[in-house]
């Protein structure tokens, strides 16, 4: 006979009774929320577009590795791989030159490409390579060109057809504007042409610098800490018309714990409505992220996928933190079979916690600030730990301030019947007020904390006027020195182009040191910095040296103001381009600086970075530009600022003139990404406002419902509308007041801490913080405006009527 099975014990029982109790009354809520009335189908759906849009934004934040990871892999998959140094051509390598443009501010670059053998590489995208005459065009390039808009872009690509179209797999996102151009007439290696044998370099993995891993860590902090405060005040939407139906629960019999896990399953049933209203916003909101680029990567919408450890954690975080934050708002409040009381009197604020998160947060930067920022996972953990306490240490501290304001606001004494309305009501609820504000607060600190950052990021130089150049420049192994005046002349020929400068730049070195050179072994030569050479005329080379009188023949010595540039003596014998020469295996041309040649300095400023007026500054008719064996030809053009499409011209003169002939204007790419990234950072900061004015207004209707009798009350007495609608223009703007002014003070004292960690100066972007704060005061407004019209129709004195 079989032992008989045990029973669970004692002690497991009350375990078991207590979790199906749990489950039963969290199951009651959730059954409320949905069958409950309009009203709980409205404070529902409220609930679920709050947190709905809450975790749209941490759902996206959690697919940005794996965007970021598949965009880098795109890219390194079509890098290229070249051939060891001295190897020749063989039937698997294929030559190769970069081009990078641009066509109305849209990136535009490509290789051209030339087999040296049937077996040579195909990029990826391609199955094969086009040949010459033949072009293989991106999806977005291909539909640019067959546009009327590409009609000027077409003129860069003369005489070839599109024979192909880049698969996904060649690109980083649908708008890339990529191409393959077939040749044959590629010169040997060198000069930006390369010899390679395969595509798909991963090499070293790539490492952000430390500043930009900064502003990474900041802008993940100030954009996703705000979200978490709007979700927390989402899920308590409704909680005054909540607490009524609590009431009526008590009344039939159900206790205080009873009472308060049902409030929790209301939250909990708007929470997973939210997670599924978040996750349609998000598979919605991927595909316009597809025409989106920044720093030359973008998405494709396949690769916005969330890590599946994220999804979970926000899953369960999110019900978790409804659960929670209805049970902690319960802890003071007495639900009785006749009514809801709250703790009376309030308890003092205490100051000491609220005071310890930022201090906590300002511990955590501080050891950062005094060493500079380390490297490291442990050192970027240490930053984003700070950073958060620091902000969610200003949410904690406007309660306090808060109730510290309007008390001593209520016993100045001045001001209206409306100002005074204004600040009993905020006497009452500043808790409420403040919970609404503080999304706001953390919002516009952590904006205002990466504005400075970004600000202070940005180099001196790039701070003073820019030169109003733009720069083309070719090398001698696509376009010969002897064809530069034509160079010049066909881009000065362009329309749009008011001034054009050509010149020939190269290096030198005395003829002594370089036969020295020769009879010295390898490891023991002593090789100096050589002295810059530039042919130009001098009309050009007044632009590069301060000169007064030349004429063809001339030779000037130009250095810098601190005379630290190395220069030849006049009569010294030099060898032109010595490095090139013996590459070439030919002997250097030799030339001697002539006894008339003048010292003179260089222009400072106002030239573009790859331009010089240092060194050895020669006239054509003193030196000849053909005996630098591999000059660099570059032409300064002046655009007429009134012809929009003069780049335009520029850029195809030069693509006709050679393939790999590259235009680069002052600010290329890089002033423009950063000015796009840091508008996108005040519009994702104004959105955020927005969202939280969302709650503001649903609070504000709220307060406003349940001040009914009272509104009809103070009608009957003969109270003007305009008192009321004043007072809530004043209840709502005072805690926004003070939230912005703990915002910016806290933003701009946390961009100072973490611009010395950097060691950057502080500068201050007072057009972004005037745009925050503006945006801030049309909240403000907005849910002044849209909370009249409810005052207006509560505001009757038929309200007084009760049965």
């Amino acid at each position: 006979m079989s032992a008989a099975t045990p029973g669970p014990s004692r002690a497991d029982r009350p375990r078991g009774r207590t979790a199906r109790r749990w489950c039963a009354d969290l199951a009651m809520g959730a059954r409320f929320a949905v069958t409950g009335g309009r009203a709980s189908l409205l404070r529902t759906a409220l609930t679920a577009l709050g947190v709905g849009l809450g975790v749209a934004v941490l759902l996206l934040a959690a697919a940005v590795p794996n965007a970021l990871n598949a965009a880098t892999h795109r890219q390194s998959a079509r890098s290229v791989v070249p051939v060891a140094e001295g190897t020749g051509p063989s039937d698997r390598s294929l030559l190769t030159v970069s081009s990078y443009s641009a066509y109305r501010e849209l990136p535009l670059h490509g290789r051209i490409l030339a087999a040296e053998g049937p077996h040579a590489p195909v990029p990826p995208g391609l199955s094969r390579l086009p040949g010459p005459g033949e072009l293989a065009a991106s999806p977005a390039l291909a539909e640019l060109l067959a546009s009327p808009e590409g009609a000027l872009l077409k003129d860069r690509f003369p005489h070839l057809r599109i024979t192909a179209t880049i698969g996904d797999e060649g690109l980083t996102h649908p708008g890339e504007l990529l191409f393959y151009q077939g040749s044959d007439g590629l010169p040997r290696p060198g000069n930006g042409v390369e010899r390679i044998t395969s595509f798909g370099d991963h090499g070293t993995p790539f490492r952000a610098s430390p500043l930009v891993v900064l502003i990474i860590l900041v802008c993940c902090v100030a954009v996703l800490t705000p979200v978490a405060v709007f979700i927390a005040t989402a899920v308590r939407f409704g909680g005054e018309r909540r607490d009524r139906r609590l009431a009526a629960l008590r009344l039939v019999g159900a206790d205080r714990a009873t009472t308060r896990r049902i409030a929790a399953g209301e939250a909990l049933a708007g929470a997973l409505c939210g997670l599924l209203t978040g996750a349609a916003l998000f598979l919605a909101g991927r595909a316009p992220l597809a025409g989106l680029s920044l720093f030359g990567l973008g998405v494709f919408p396949s690769d916005v996928v969330p890590a599946a450890a994220l999804v979970c954690a926000i899953a369960s975080a999110v019900p978790l933190c409804a659960v929670g934050v209805t049970l902690f708002t319960l802890r003071r409040v007495t639900v009785e079979p006749l009514g809801v009381t709250r703790t009376a009197p309030p308890l003092r604020r205490r100051l000491w916690w609220r005071v310890l998160l930022p201090a906590a947060g300002v511990a955590l930067l501080l050891p950062q600030a005094i060493g500079g920022l380390g490297p490291g996972d442990a050192a970027d953990a240490q930053v984003l730990l700070g950073v958060t306490l620091l902000l969610l240490g200003v949410a904690a501290l406007l309660p306090w301030l808060l109730d510290a304001l309007v008390a001593r606001l209520g016993r100045a004494g001045f001001g209206g019947p409306c100002w005074h309305l204004a600040v009993r009501r905020l006497q009452l609820s500043s808790t409420t007020a403040s919970r609404s504000v503080s999304g706001i607060t953390v919002a516009v600190a952590g904006a205002v904390a990466v504005q400075v950052l970004m600000t202070g990021s940005l180099d001196l130089a790039e701070r003073m006027q820019r030169p109003a150049w733009t720069e083309v420049v070719a090398h001698s192994g696509m376009v010969p020195a002897d064809r530069a005046p034509q160079m010049s002349a066909r881009l000065r020929a362009a329309p749009g182009v008011r001034e054009a400068h050509g010149l020939v730049s190269g290096y030198a070195d005395s003829v002594r040191h370089h036969r020295a050179l020769a009879h010295t072994a390898p490891e023991d030569r002593d090789d100096p910095e050589p002295y810059p050479v530039t042919v130009a005329d001098c009309g050009t080379l007044r632009r590069l040296a301060h000169i007064s009188t030349c004429s063809d023949g001339d030779v000037f010595l130009s250095t810098d103001r601190e005379a630290s540039v190395p220069l030849p003596a006049p009569g010294t014998r030099l060898a032109l381009d010595p490095v090139g020469s013996d590459n070439d295996h030919r002997a250097p041309a030799h030339w001697s600086v002539p006894r008339s040649a003048r010292h003179t300095t260089a222009v400072p400023y106002g030239l573009p970075p790859d331009v010089t007026g240092t060194g050895v500054l020669a006239t054509p008719g003193a030196l000849d530009a053909t005996l630098l064996r591999h000059p660099g030809l570059t032409v300064l053009l002046r655009l007429d600022p009134h012809a929009p499409d003069a780049i335009e011209h520029v850029r195809n003169a030069a693509a006709r003139i050679d393939v790999g002939t590259a235009v680069f204007t002052s600010g290329d790419g890089t002033e423009d990404a950063v000015a796009v990234f840091r508008h996108g950072l005040t519009a994702c900061a104004a959105a955020v406002l927005l969202l939280i004015g969302c709650g503001l207004l649903i609070t504000a209707l709220e307060q406003l419902r349940d001040r009914a009798r009272m509104l009809s009350a103070l009608e009957a007495l003969g109270t003007p509308r305009a008192v009321l609608g004043r007072s809530v223009l004043w209840q709502t703007a005072v805690p926004v007041a003070l939230g912005l002014a703990l915002a910016v003070g806290c933003g701009v004292s946390l961009g100072a801490l973490l611009l010395h960690m950097v060691d950057r100066p502080l500068r201050l972007d007072w057009w972004g913080i005037l745009t925050l704060s503006g945006t801030a005061a049309a909240v403000i407004l907005g849910v002044t405006a849209l909370s009249l019209p409810l005052l207006w129709r509560l505001m009757r004195p038929d309200g007084l009527r009760t049965e």
